[in-house]
């Protein structure tokens, strides 16, 4: 165990950072003691002011007058970089626009509008047999050979398939998405070093490219995909959108629709492996009831967006704490999800709690994930399609525990070894 996970079960709380990598990787200790102790705590080191308890998390989520989604340049350190190599890259590409994700009402309603048809229920319905198959044609791959490295073999590639499709992208650019989607991540992480940093901006400005070209075909012919859709949008029938918002939805819909899921299908394994009772239950019934509850409690307790910027318009008062206006905030899902104030027993895996869907995992109020019913799609069929044709999860001979990786807003496996039975 690290020294800082040490520290954090004795040394006073105002004196630690949840920042720090080891505690990005391993949250748990310092959430439970942010709630307990400090629920509105100032990072030492950075200002960020995090918010840590269940209520307090779902009142700044639905409270976006007070807590701006509109972030401060130190929000994106690639972008905003004042190393001149990094700003001569970037030059290269387009600016960073506030649009879904990053933007207040009314804007950030009539950028959404653009695609939220394309996660509608018949839209999903439509998709479900691409989901199944691309599930059974992943197993395929690796399901004679006994093991496989979960998060690459099946985590990753059956959601970035999915989002690819919905996008209008061909398979054979699946590779670049996700290097793609790595550079993004890196970017958000807050932890990469100067030559991290650098890959992060050239990754960020070969996708601009890439997508600058792919928009160009859609105005000229227009399919029925999401890109076709971003790109020949306009604001109230008034103004289209021009590519630096363009790019920004697309990004935004690119990460959150491959990233996130990725992780919870990893996770859920790994909780069940972890977890032989609660595995058993699904032994003994993996109908479509029991898919869904380990689907929301792997949500839960993995929570794969694990914090969320916010900026205070005004000075707010919480806990007995002032926040001054224009400061930080971190809403921290993760930990609003593992509150047993909320949840009984909230470190335990339990896919028979009674409140299995009241979790966080996908945010509240304006900014609730736009791709919420697309991941839940996915996850129940793709531990489905598991469920019918493999058994037995382990860790694979020889391999390691698996560990996360450190970063600021996301929170995710770095790979899952494990061996198996075919059913």
């Amino acid at each position: 165990m690290s020294e800082i996970l040490e520290q954090v079960k004795t040394c006073p709380i105002s004196q630690i950072s949840p920042l720090h990598p080891d505690l990005l990787r391993c949250p748990y200790e310092m959430n439970r003691r942010l709630r307990a102790e400090s629920p509105v705590h100032r990072d030492p080191l950075t200002g960020i002011y995090f918010i840590s308890r269940f209520d307090d998390v779902v009142a700044m989520a639905q409270d976006p007058t007070t807590f701006s989604s509109v972030m401060p340049a130190m929000a994106s350190r690639s972008i905003n970089s004042d190393d001149q190599e990094i700003l001569d890259i970037m030059a290269q590409g387009y600016p960073n626009v506030a649009t879904m994700l990053t933007q207040d009402p009314p804007l950030q309603r009539r950028y959404r509008k653009f695609v939220d048809g394309a996660f509608g229920p018949a839209n999903l319905k439509l998709l479900e047999p691409f989901m199944e198959r691309t599930s059974h044609f992943l197993i395929d791959q690796f399901a004679a050979s006994g093991r496989c490295e979960f998060l690459t073999a099946f985590g990753i590639p059956l959601p970035l398939r999915v989002i690819a499709s919905q996008i209008g992208l061909p398979d054979s650019d699946l590779h670049k998405l996700r290097e793609w989607t790595e550079a993004f991540i890196g970017n958000l992480s807050q932890q990469l070093d100067r030559e991290g940093t650098l890959r992060a901006a050239r990754g960020i400005v070969e996708f601009q490219h890439y997508f600058v070209e792919r928009m160009e075909e859609r105005r000229k012919a227009p399919q029925d995909d999401i890109l076709s859709k971003v790109v020949n949008a306009s604001i109230d029938g008034e103004t289209a959108l021009n590519n630096a918002e363009c790019l920004s939805m697309l990004s935004q819909i690119l990460v959150a629709g491959n990233e996130t899921t990725a992780a919870s299908l990893t996770e859920g394994i790994w909780l069940l492996i972890q977890n032989p009772g609660q595995y058993a239950l699904l032994e003994a019934d993996h109908g479509p009831e029991m898919i869904s509850r380990l689907v929301e409690e792997t949500l839960r307790i993995s929570s794969p967006s694990a914090n969320m910027f916010r900026r205070t318009t005004k000075d707010v008062t919480l806990h007995g704490v002032t926040i001054p206006a224009n400061s930080v905030c971190f809403a921290r899902f993760a930990s609003a999800n593992l509150d047993d104030e909320m949840f009984k027993e909230a470190l335990r895996f339990n896919i028979m709690r009674d409140n299995l869907k009241e979790h966080v995992a996908f945010g509240r109020g304006i900014h609730h994930c736009l791709g919420a019913a697309l991941a839940r799609r996915e996850m129940n069929i793709g531990f489905r399609v598991i469920f019918e044709r493999l058994k037995n999860f382990r860790l694979a001979p020889g391999a390691s525990q698996p560990d996360f990786a450190p970063n600021a807003l996301l929170h995710g496996l770095t790979g899952l070894d494990i061996a198996f039975d075919i059913r």
